[in-house]
């Protein structure tokens, strides 16, 4: 996912809104602070309930997705993978440990260093898939958390018109205020099905979108460290793995 995502989501915004505004709506009187809180405090930290503490720097690392979304780029991981064949037919497993130091890729970095270490392709896949769907399942729950808050956000925002129009019966002796009264209270659930559908939603499903191109792309290479393990021709691994979409 890259920005475009975030535009596509403004867009959507701003679609609503100007619809809005042409059908003769103030904007102004879309601004409730007290809904606001109930709806977006509320929501936020009834989500927040469910992560451990230990889950939101990782959570907060995936969200930054959204504004600079990491690249995976097939080509750069065949050269990679090749430059990995060639020193370990030139130079032996050994060598293999200066290229590991280089690299940035934790994942990568280790499955060099099983290469390195003189691992059979059995136990190296084990070792690699092992984390790689551990880090699959810990995505899948760290996105799951903008699910959650999907679902909150339209309840509180029901909570929010309940509790507006509690405030509106309540001075029903003034007819006049009535009408405003009622528009004000409805503003909450605005908030909670706008919100959830037009923003929560699509970034959780564009971030999904995301990490199964980077599940791809480490399912490449984890096929690329172990055919380099049965010893496979270098050059041979660019035809194998040209055919993976990422």
């Amino acid at each position: 996912m890259d920005r475009w995502a975030l535009v596509l989501t403004l867009l959507a915004v701003i679609a609503v809104l100007t619809g809005f505004s042409l059908e003769g709506g103030n904007l102004s009187s879309l601004w409730n602070g007290p809904a606001a809180l109930i709806v977006f405090g509320g929501g936020l930290l009834a989500t927040l309930v469910q992560v451990p503490v230990s889950y939101l720097r990782p959570l907060a690392s995936l969200l930054f997705w959204l504004i600079a979304p990491p690249h995976y780029s097939l080509d750069t991981l065949i050269s990679k993978l090749l430059v990995t064949g060639n020193t370990l037919r030139r130079e032996g497993p050994l060598a293999l440990e200066k290229v590991a130091s280089s690299e940035t890729d934790p994942l990568m970095r280790k499955a060099l260093m099983l290469l390195a270490d003189g691992n059979d392709s059995e136990s190296m896949e084990a070792a690699l898939l092992l984390e790689l769907k551990s880090r699959e399942q810990r995505d899948e729950e760290l996105v799951s958390v903008l699910d959650s808050l999907a679902g909150y956000l339209p309840t509180l925002g029901i909570v929010g018109a309940v509790l507006g129009l509690m405030q509106v019966l309540s001075s029903i002796k003034e007819p006049d205020a009535l009408a405003s009264g009622i528009a004000t209270a409805f503003v909450a659930t605005f908030y909670g099905v706008g919100c959830a559908n037009l923003v929560v939603i699509p970034l959780a499903s564009a971030l999904r979108q995301r990490l199964a191109v980077r599940s791809r792309y480490y399912e490449a290479m984890l096929l690329g460290i172990v055919a380099l393990r049965s010893g496979a021709n270098p050059m041979a691994l660019r035809y194998r793995l040209q055919g993976m979409v990422l």
